[in-house]
């Protein structure tokens, strides 16, 4: 079994940083400290997007420890959140939120909701493209009449030429793959968790995708150069 490698970064955050690798090599680092509520620590920038979460209801797809539920109850919304991370729903559960620990692919809301969120690259969690469409189409299936999907994701189109992702690019391009479709590990300290599938989506493949599950993108907004976030609905009442 796989080391919980995100956990133990939750716990032993002084212990070194969670690294992201990517399997060519290429290796990112995650900052924690606003899940951790730290002071002086940066938010992520998709965390504008709650600003589109209307009155209701809201299930938040890898919740981490809730401080996207803290955030939307303090507008109104009841919201409930699931992670895979145990030691991320015990943080958020003792900050005072509705949460479990439960998985994406398996989990069915008790109630349908109003909103969906699925920040940090939640579409990711489909694995591959080819995956994305029926992801999305159970997501939707959650929804109250009218409701909405929150995503966001890494247009990786937009640092294709930079020098730490364009042999991956190319790579990718030229064996007829597409370049979003990567795989990932975690790392902290002297442990590393096993490689699972990821995906990014440019905003062209996301509207894409998101039509082929029967929803339409109805707003986009960028956070720098890469990030970016949208709202999904359905294309029929």
């Amino acid at each position: 079994m796989s080391p919980d490698i995100f956990g133990d970064a939750l716990a032993h955050p002084g212990t070194g940083p969670l690294l992201v690798e990517r399997s060519d090599g290429h290796t990112s680092t995650t900052d924690l400290g606003w899940w951790l509520h730290q002071y002086e620590a940066r938010h992520p920038g998709d965390l504008a997007a709650l600003d589109w979460a209307g009155p209701g209801t809201a299930e938040d797809i890898g919740c981490c420890t809730g401080r996207h539920l803290k955030h939307l109850a303090t507008r109104g919304i009841s919201a409930h959140g699931i992670d895979t991370c145990e030691a991320a729903v015990t943080r958020a559960r003792e900050a005072g939120n509705s949460a479990d620990v439960a998985d994406a692919h398996t989990y069915t809301p008790p109630q349908p909701v109003d909103t969906v969120i699925a920040l940090g690259g939640g579409p990711g969690i489909a694995g591959t493209l080819k995956a994305v469409p029926a992801f999305l189409g159970r997501l939707t299936s959650w929804l109250a009449p009218g409701g909405q999907l929150i995503v966001s994701s890494v247009d990786w189109t937009a640092t294709a030429d930079h020098d730490a992702h364009r042999a991956w690019v190319e790579k990718a391009t030229s064996n007829g793959r597409y370049p979003g479709d990567i795989r990932l590990r975690l790392r902290h300290g002297e442990q590393t968790g096993d490689w699972f599938d990821w995906v990014w989506l440019d905003p062209d493949t996301l509207e894409t995708t998101a039509g082929q599950a029967g929803l339409r993108v109805a707003e986009v907004r960028r956070f720098g150069p890469a990030w970016y976030a949208a709202t999904l609905r359905r294309t029929a009442p």
